[in-house]
């Protein structure tokens, strides 16, 4: 990202590493005439290099950009991103089927196979996507516990709060012979076209993770996933502590479980493009009065007071 802090390099990786600057200090363990292997792939370390080099205002265009990256590097049919939000704690969330989670924004790189897309509008594009309705915290999930939840959301969920890689063929993330002989396998995977999946979670705060879903398709016959393939994933995305954050940032979820319009999102771009409220009005054809209504609300949103305090968000300002 073009709009960036600088921290001090550290000999090892850390979670929230993610400037290329950095990278260059870090990628190998000494300087010198001998140098040892790099602690990171030169393909891991050439996207980091690439993502960095993204503004602000293009998080949209950087995680697709990552998609097609991983897609590509380990021969993935699908990669999907999901903003999750905790909205219920303590007893509550103990008692929830999602463990006081909800997932409220999704991006798949491409099309999900139909019957697997049937099955999201069951259940997921209602109760964890949709709208926030005056009895959205309140309802329970427990009725769609074996069909819909499933092993391998809670599993995923369990370990909020860390970061995690779960394949669902691993023993230690799942017993995938009992996966296989439920209701939620055969709706989602079985009959929904999902061969294979890997999940990889990053914790950006106690109360927001982002999560990743990396599948492979029955109809294109491909191997499960391998342990080095899903470790080298795991090991890119761990990489990009500030962007993860971005990306929460950038839809709003950060500050609010509810995201942001498509017209909000555009102002917030103007916003971060340094345009002017004129020029953003211009080309989101709404009048200035209007779009100062809204840029007002953005900052409410965002809890500043003005652009420099908004722009300073994204640089890790708080």
């Amino acid at each position: 990202m073009i709009l960036r802090s600088c921290g001090n390099a550290a000999a090892e990786l850390p979670d929230n590493f993610f400037l290329a600057e950095s990278a260059s200090f870090v990628r190998f363990r000494r300087v010198g005439m001998h140098q040892p292997p790099p602690l990171v792939p030169d393909a891991t370390f050439e996207l980091w290099q690439r993502l960095s080099a993204f503004p602000a205002s293009e998080t949209g265009a950087a995680l697709h950009f990552l998609q097609e990256w991983i897609a590509r590097e380990i021969d993935a049919d699908n990669v999907i991103w999901i903003g999750g939000v905790r909205v219920l704690h303590g007893v509550a969330a103990e008692a929830d089927a999602f463990l006081g989670w909800r997932l409220r924004d999704r991006v798949a790189l491409r099309p999900d196979p139909e019957p697997y897309r049937e099955r999201l509008a069951e259940y997921f594009d209602k109760e964890h996507y949709g709208k926030l309705t005056s009895t959205y915290y309140e309802r329970s999930h427990e009725a769609q516990k074996e069909d819909h939840v499933g092993m391998d959301s809670r599993a995923s969920m369990a370990g909020c709060g860390r970061f995690r890689i779960g394949h669902i063929r691993d023993p230690e993330y799942l017993d995938f012979e009992a996966f296989q002989k439920t209701s939620h396998y055969q709706r989602y995977y079985r009959d929904g076209g999902i061969a294979d999946r890997f999940m990889v979670g990053y914790p950006v705060t106690d109360d927001h993770e982002s999560l990743w879903m990396v599948d492979r398709f029955q109809s294109t016959g491909r191997p499960p996933f391998t342990t080095s393939e899903t470790r080298r994933i795991g090991d890119a995305l761990r990489g990009l502590g500030l962007f993860h954050r971005y990306l929460l940032l950038s839809n709003g979820l950060l500050m609010a479980d509810k995201l942001l319009s498509g017209l909000e999102r555009q102002i917030l771009q103007g916003l971060l493009n340094g345009l002017s409220e004129k020029e953003i009005a211009l080309f989101t054809d709404q009048k200035v009065t209007t779009l100062h209504k809204y840029v007002t609300r953005l900052y409410t949103l965002y809890g500043v007071k003005s652009r420099p305090a908004l722009m300073a968000l994204w640089l890790g300002g708080r």
